[in-house]
């Protein structure tokens, strides 16, 4: 065998492993436009779910255990509402996740106060006399 020949049968090799890879992944693409909606939308629109159902509890005025419990049935029903298969304990969860993602936020916006700075002794005018 040739240098020449193994280069035309590597390349034969070649474009048949890249024919079998575009094929692969046209049937995989095909599958998927044909789920009803991507996992990635889903979480997403849980999550922003989440971030309103704290932010409209903060504003209640009852205890904190209280807001998380109506946050996660806000969420529950939210998702219900619009056919998103949510447990209770991912409600939990993303409720949870909203809440510590807007207390960040909020120390992040918030400065930290300095200190005043503080004489350490005050010089008299008089000498010591002695």
């Amino acid at each position: 065998m040739t240098v020449t020949q193994l280069t035309n049968y590597s390349i034969i090799v070649v474009l048949a492993l890249v024919a079998i890879c575009q094929g692969i992944s046209t049937g995989i693409d095909f599958f998927a436009s044909k789920s009803k909606k991507p996992l990635s939308k889903e979480v997403m629109t849980i999550d922003q779910i989440a971030k309103f159902v704290v932010s409209e509890a903060t504003t209640l005025d009852v205890s904190g255990a209280e807001k998380k419990a109506l946050a996660v049935q806000a969420l529950l029903d939210q998702a219900k509402k619009e056919s998103k298969p949510v447990t209770e304990s991912v409600a939990k969860g993303a409720v949870q996740h909203a809440y510590d993602q807007a207390k960040q936020e909020k120390e992040k916006v918030t400065p930290v106060e300095e200190e005043t700075a503080k004489p350490i002794a005050f010089v008299s005018d008089k000498q010591d006399e002695g």
